[in-house]
């Protein structure tokens, strides 16, 4: 199966899961592939279906912790903060 790009998003009211959630992507999909998206959200570049890619996640998180992963083919961006070259690269 050929990689998509998929949004992941994690929520927790007690302690910041942006690291945990880049480093945990990465480890499958190479550094390369994962795009910080302010503190608890990626884009990754990946072949791993969202729901396989949420299970494996969610062995990470901790009870009351949420996870929402979302494939798409298309998007929109604006302003400095988003690497549109990133995006562009990896077919959108």
């Amino acid at each position: 199966m050929a990689p998509t790009l998929k949004c992941v998003i994690a929520w927790s009211e007690r302690r910041p899961l942006g690291e945990l959630l880049a480093a945990q992507l990465a480890e499958s999909a190479g550094e390369g592939n994962v795009l910080r998206l302010g503190g608890a959200a990626c884009a990754v570049y990946t072949a791993e279906e969202p729901a396989d890619l949420r299970d494996r996640l969610r062995g990470r998180l901790e009870e009351g912790e949420s996870l929402l992963v979302l494939e798409f083919e298309r998007w929109s961006s604006s302003g400095p903060a988003i690497d549109s070259r990133w995006l562009l690269a990896r077919g959108h």
